[in-house]
C-alpha cells in the first residue's frame, strides 16, 4: 500500500468517527435547546387561569398552542402552520383526550417518583418518534403532564451531508501535507535505483532538517563511502592480479629452462630422480598456467568468440603426448570429422582441457590408458575424457570439484594446481553455458564430460 493511500484510510478512520461523535453531540445540543424552545412555549400557554379552564373542563381534543409569527430555528419545520396540538394527562397517564397517544410505563414510573418536577420535560418514544413530555407547574388533575409531538421529534436520520464537507477538507489537506514528503521519498528512491544500475547517487543534500533530510544526507554519505571502499577494492584487486601476471610470467622463463634441461637429462640412464624432477617441474608449469589465468579469468565475462573444438582437442592431445610417453600411459582421441563450432574463449577452453588430460595421465597407473572423446549428439556435443585409473566415489566426485577439497584415491585429482585445475574447469564451462561433470567409468576409472551447444552456422 502506498504513502498516500495509507495516509487517506488513516484520515478516513480516524476522521469519520470523529465526525460521527460531532454530529452525535451536535444532534444533542440542538435536542436540548429545541426542548427548552417548546418548554417555554407551552408553559407560556399555560398560564394559572389556562390551568383552571383545564382543570373545570378537561379538553376532549388535542390543544393547538400558537407559534410565534417568525418562524425560526426548529420552528421552520411547522411551515405555515399555525399552532402546535398538545395532549394532556393526568399524573398516572389517563388522559381526557381519546386520541391521545398512551405514554410509555418508564416515563409514568419516572413522574410518579417525582424524577420529573414541575417545569421540567423527558423523552418519550411512542411509535418510533420522538415526543416531549412536559410536567405542568399542578402536579394534579387532568392537565399534570402534556405531550408534545413535533414534525421535528422524528426517528433520528443520517447524519447531515454538510458534515462531508469537513472530512473532504480534511483529506486534500492531509493529501496536501504528504504530497512534498511523497515527492522527496519517489525523488530518493528514483536516485538509489539509478545507483543501483551504475549511475552516480544524486540525493538532494537540501533535503531540510527534518527526518527525511536526514535520511537522505545519511544515503549521500553512505554512497560516498561506498564509492572509496569499491575503488580500493578495485584497485587491491587490479595490484593482486597484476602481481600474480608478472609473478607467473617471471617464474615461467627459468621453469621452461629447467624443464629443457632436465628432459635432456632424463635421456641417459640411471636418471630415474631426475624423470621425477622434469613431472614435478611440469607440475609446477600447470599450477602456475592456472594461476596466470585464474587472475584474468571473469566468470561474469560474456563469451563473444567462437572456436573449432574439433581443433583444441587435437592440440591438446598432441602437446600431452610426451607426458604420457614418459609416465608409460597410452594417450588416445577421437573427433569427429567435420568441424565442431561452439562458442568460447580458445585460451579458456585449451587450458580446461589440457587440466582434464593431465589430471587424467597423472593420476593412471604405467600402461594404464586415457581417452578424448568428442561426439556430436543431436544439436550439441559431447567433450569426455576417461582414464582406467583408480577413480573416484561419486561423493568424492562432487567434493573434488570444491577448490581445495582433495579425494582418497591416490593424489588429489585437482592437483593440477591444489583444486584449482577442476576449479577453472568448471568456472570456464559456467562461463561458456556449458555443463561440466566428474564421474566414475563404468568399469573403473573417472571420467570428465563437458557438454554444450553447437554455434549456429550460416549456410
Amino acid at each position: 500500500m502506498t504513502l498516500r493511500r495509507r495516509l487517506v484510510l488513516t484520515t478516513l478512520v480516524a476522521g469519520v468517527p470523529a465526525l460521527v461523535a460531532l454530529w452525535v453531540v451536535g444532534t444533542s445540543i440542538r435536542e436540548g435547546r429545541d426542548d427548552d424552545l417548546f418548554s417555554a412555549l407551552v408553559l407560556a400557554h399555560f398560564s394559572p387561569a389556562a390551568l383552571d379552564a383545564c382543570e373545570s373542563s378537561p379538553p376532549s381534543a388535542p390543544i393547538d398552542i400558537p407559534l410565534p409569527g417568525l418562524k425560526r430555528g426548529v420552528f421552520e419545520a411547522f411551515g405555515d402552520a399555525s399552532g402546535i396540538p398538545v395532549y394532556t394527562y393526568r399524573r398516572d397517564g389517563r388522559s381526557s383526550q381519546p386520541d391521545a397517544p398512551a405514554l410509555p410505563a418508564d416515563v409514568i414510573a419516572a413522574v410518579q417518583r417525582g424524577s420529573v418536577p414541575a417545569g421540567t420535560a423527558i423523552d418519550a418514544r411512542i411509535a418510533g418518534n420522538r415526543h416531549l413530555v412536559l410536567a405542568l407547574p399542578r402536579q394534579e388533575g387532568p392537565c399534570a403532564l402534556v405531550l408534545v409531538a413535533t414534525p421535528r421529534m422524528g426517528p433520528p436520520g443520517p447524519p447531515p451531508a454538510d458534515l462531508l464537507l469537513p472530512l473532504a477538507l480534511a483529506l486534500v489537506a492531509g493529501l496536501a501535507g504528504i504530497w512534498p514528503v511523497v515527492r522527496r521519498i519517489r525523488r530518493m528512491t528514483l536516485a538509489v535505483r539509478r545507483w543501483d544500475q551504475g549511475a552516480p547517487l544524486d540525493l538532494p543534500r537540501e533535503a531540510g532538517r527534518d527526518e527525511l533530510g536526514e535520511l537522505s544526507r545519511a544515503l549521500a554519505d553512505s554512497a560516498g563511502t561506498i564509492r572509496r571502499q569499491h575503488a580500493d577494492l578495485i584497485a587491491r584487486e587490479e595490484a593482486l592480479r597484476e602481481f600474480i601476471e608478472n609473478t607467473t610470467h617471471d617464474i615461467a622463463i627459468p621453469l621452461t629452462v629447467l624443464q629443457g634441461n632436465l628432459s635432456a637429462l632424463a635421456r641417459e640412464p640411471g636418471t630415474d630422480e631426475v624423470g621425477q624432477a622434469m613431472n614435478e617441474a611440469q607440475y609446477i608449469g600447470a599450477l602456475l598456467a592456472n594461476l596466470a589465468l585464474s587472475a584474468k579469468f571473469q566468470a561474469a565475462a560474456q563469451v563473444e568468440t567462437s572456436l573449432d573444438l574439433r581443433d583444441v582437442v587435437l592440440r591438446v592431445v598432441q602437446r600431452n603426448r610426451a607426458m604420457a610417453l614418459r609416465l608409460g600411459v597410452q594417450i588416445e582421441r577421437s573427433v569427429p570429422e567435420d568441424r565442431v563450432p561452439v562458442r568460447g574463449d580458445p585460451t579458456f577452453t585449451e587450458r580446461a582441457l589440457s587440466n582434464l588430460v593431465d589430471n587424467a595421465l597423472r593420476h593412471n597407473a604405467s600402461g594404464g590408458h586415457v581417452a578424448v572423446v568428442l561426439e556430436i549428439e543431436d544439436d550439441g556435443f559431447v567433450l569426455r575424457v576417461a582414464d582406467d585409473g583408480p577413480g573416484l566415489t561419486e561423493q568424492e566426485c562432487l567434493r573434488v570439484l570444491q577448490r581445495g577439497e582433495r579425494g582418497d584415491a591416490a593424489r588429489s585429482r585437482g592437483s593440477a594446481g591444489s583444486g584449482l585445475g577442476l576449479s577453472i574447469v568448471a568456472r570456464v564451462a559456467q562461463s561458456q553455458g556449458w555443463g561440466f561433470v566428474l564421474k566414475p567409468g563404468e568399469t573403473g576409472g573417472l571420467v570428465a564430460e563437458l557438454r554444450g551447444p553447437l554455434e549456429a552456422t550460416v549456410s
